[in-house]
């Protein structure tokens, strides 16, 4: 399962911002947006169209594309951006909890996830990092990795999408 699978199995059809927080944080691929760009405007359809050499401009074509369709581009501090952020790591939370694996194997995910997108202060409250200059590696209790999550539901609910 893709991480585009898994976070419209959480959160339903990603938005503009999704996309491109998904790309920067490593989490999709060219062709995985490519096939998801529906729009039909000239950014679009150049984004689309990108291969080979012309990749190079990927993110480019691809911020040029999101202003397009939604307005403007999301950018790394900006409320939309944070909002994107707390569903790609909800998203990998939840698939980390529901795969089957040992709590140091969920410790690993949980960690990978915490460098790839960062981290609310009150995430770190169920890990501990793995230290690998003394041979520690990373716990993580997985209750209070539920108990992350559902505030991070009961929080969702209560707030709506920025309009800037």
């Amino acid at each position: 399962m893709t991480a585009l699978d898994v976070f419209r199995r959480i959160h339903g059809e990603p938005t503009w911002d999704d996309i491109v927080t998904g790309h920067d944080f490593g989490f999709l691929e060219i062709p995985e947006i490519q096939a998801w760009v529906s729009g039909e405007g000239p950014a679009a359809v150049r984004l689309k169209a990108l291969r080979g050499e012309a990749l190079r401009t990927f993110e480019a074509h691809l911020w040029a594309a999101c202003a397009e369709a939604a307005g403007r581009t999301p950018r790394p501090g900006s409320a939309r951006w944070s909002l994107a952020q707390d569903r790609w790591r909800e998203a990998g939370l939840r698939e980390a909890l529901a795969t089957e694996s040992t709590a140091a194997q969920l410790a690993v995910k949980v960690e990978r996830l915490y460098e790839q997108v960062g981290c609310p202060e009150d995430m770190l409250l169920m890990l501990r990092p793995s230290q690998p200059w003394s041979g520690t590696p990373a716990t993580v209790d997985p209750q209070a990795v539920q108990q992350f999550l559902n505030r991070t539901r009961r929080a969702s609910s209560h707030r709506s999408e920025p309009n800037f």
